[in-house]
């Protein structure tokens, strides 16, 4: 890699490295192109933010990227690589099976390309682009959302523990129409009890709501205080728009939401403090029983949960 920036070697990504990798797991080559323009689009979008906001928009992805290679790379740096390549047109190929296996090295392979496209602009900063930018607007679009995840942000900087925050004011979203909820298949493999998004097959990019999802918006609407677990932020949405309008929903009804390594409410954020714990999509619970690292209300709050799902799991027995 050259010392110097150099925002080419990720346009050689897009259009050579990332179409061969595609063919290789015998994608067709006009859905390869698309994966490859969306990719390419959503790094644009990325490089034009401030650092600041770039971490904002990944720290949704910090905590199941933090083992994604190389190793060496930094955390940051692997989560935005998530938010740009992981979360793009490439989940529509991993929903209907191609690149199953093809993710991860994908991934890593585009991690220092980006990083090179990143960098150089912040040298030359080229201008907005709104027209064709899928993050523009979020801040004013869903404020409550947004300052969640700046104090999240911070937090995962100052090495876990609790950040307050004030939760701004802003229109009171209201639940998806029904023109926005489609039917979708039960997911068998995964533990739904401990997953509050894991219970269907359903595109991690896809903007519309499985009945499943339109349940606990309308139970979050109807029950002051709800509490979802799910493995990690991801299991709402790949799509960083559905994403914060999911979680300006839930922290205007002043839901909280727990992670592997989070708790999210409308006040205040919790992080697991010393190394974080690697969610399990398929079986969360193996990551919501390891409790070093927790404390105060986040530690109490995930012993409750997991005491009442294990008496849920026993009534039904």
């Amino acid at each position: 890699m050259p010392e110097e920036p150099d925002p080419a070697l990720f346009a050689r990504f897009c259009t050579e490295i990332l179409p061969e990798m595609l063919e290789m797991c015998e994608v067709p080559s006009p859905d390869a192109a698309l994966v490859a323009e969306d990719i390419s689009l959503r790094a644009e979008a990325v490089a034009r933010m401030d650092q600041a906001s770039q971490e904002i928009m990944a720290a949704p992805f910090y905590e199941e990227s933090i083992t994604h290679k190389p190793d060496e790379a930094p955390d940051w740096l692997k989560a935005i690589t998530t938010l740009v390549i992981r979360n793009s047109q490439l989940e529509e190929m991993h929903a209907n099976g191609p690149v199953a296996g093809g993710i991860s090295p994908i991934t890593e392979y585009g991690l220092a390309p980006l990083s090179h496209l990143l960098a150089a602009r912040r040298r030359s900063p080229r201008p907005a682009d709104v027209a064709h930018d899928p993050f523009a607007d979020l801040p004013q679009a869903y404020p409550r959302a947004w300052a969640c995840l700046e104090a999240l942000r911070t937090c995962l900087d100052c090495g876990g523990g609790r950040m307050g925050y004030r939760s701004p004011g802003g229109p009171f979203p209201e639940l998806p129409d029904v023109s926005e909820v489609i039917d979708a298949d039960p997911a068998d493999s995964a533990d739904v009890h401990s997953d509050g998004f894991a219970a269907v097959v359903f595109s991690g990019i896809d903007p519309r709501f499985d009945q499943h999802a339109f349940d606990l918006l309308k139970t979050a609407a109807e029950e002051k205080g709800l509490l979802l677990a799910l493995s990690s932020l991801s299991r709402i949405s790949r799509n960083s728009r559905k994403l914060l309008r999911v979680l300006e929903f839930f922290l205007a009804h002043r839901a909280r939401i727990l992670t592997t390594n989070y708790l999210l409410t409308d006040k205040e954020v919790w992080v697991r403090r010393q190394e974080l714990v690697k969610p399990n999509s398929r079986h969360p619970m193996k990551g919501f029983e390891v409790l070093s690292g927790l404390s105060g209300t986040h530690r109490k709050t995930v012993e409750s949960w997991i005491a009442q799902v294990g008496n849920t799991l026993d009534a039904a027995q």
